[in-house]
């Protein structure tokens, strides 16, 4: 059986006193990502990956301590590695679609170029970029922590790879694997607005350094761990 715990997933990070001890530590390492390049969010994808097997292998998510910092370097380098060979053909369409949508009109001012068809140009490609990107941004969203979840089940970045082994548990519970993404959307709206509060307050504003970093740590533990969840899911359906 599906064995969703929205509640839990939802409140799991801040629910307990160690719980909100190792959150702190992740606001910590996510902001020390403002000032050090890459590691400190490898670093915190690592530990995100420490979660999701928890759930994996059929445990209660719960937050860990912060150790063993090696193997969280490892698991978050396979994770950002997976997502960035599956996401290369979104930046591949997307790069030359933004540049023409952008550029042509800065080119057509510089040369007072008034050709109405060349003025409708940069409106065509921006539609043409919304209809490719964003139903190929909302598949990937969907499929590629599949993917990730089996690299962090294996425990190697070639097993990401294997798509004919994660794509059967995938199609195996594709209903779990979309309420993960409505999920992890919801949350992130919701906090959205919170931050879009924070920063229309005077005295909350000052926090919004601190703030930014917990809700887009909190984003990542909601979605990651219900992802891995559904990753769970379709593999208890295969082997029933």
């Amino acid at each position: 059986m599906d064995s969703f715990n929205i509640e839990h997933i939802l409140t799991f990070p801040i629910k307990e006193a160690g719980a909100r001890k190792n959150f702190l530590i992740g606001i910590l390492v996510y902001f020390a990502g403002f000032i050090i390049p890459i590691l400190p969010m490898v670093l915190v994808m690592g530990y995100v990956a420490r979660i999701m097997r928890q759930v994996i292998n059929g445990e209660e998510p719960h937050m860990p301590a912060w150790d063993d910092w090696e193997s969280m370097l490892q698991d978050g380098a396979r994770i950002y590695g997976v997502r960035i060979v599956y996401t290369l053909p979104l930046f591949v369409i997307f790069f030359p679609l933004f540049i023409g949508s952008m550029g042509l009109p800065l080119w057509m001012d510089s040369t007072n170029n008034s050709n109405e068809m060349l003025i409708l140009l940069p409106i065509i490609l921006f539609g043409l970029m919304m209809l490719v990107i964003v139903p190929l941004s909302l598949a990937l969203g969907i499929i590629v922590p599949a993917a990730e979840a089996h690299t962090i089940a294996h425990n190697e970045f070639a097993a990401g790879f294997r798509i004919r082994e994660w794509w059967r548990i995938f199609r195996a519970n594709l209903g779990g694997f979309i309420i993960a993404y409505l999920i992890s959307m919801i949350a992130s709206l919701v906090l959205t607005i919170i931050t879009q509060i924070a920063m229309a307050t005077l005295i909350l504003i000052c926090l919004l350094p601190f703030i930014f970093p917990a809700t887009m740590l909190y984003i990542m533990l909601v979605m990651y761990t219900a992802f891995a969840q559904a990753y769970r899911d379709g593999q208890n359906r295969i082997s029933q």
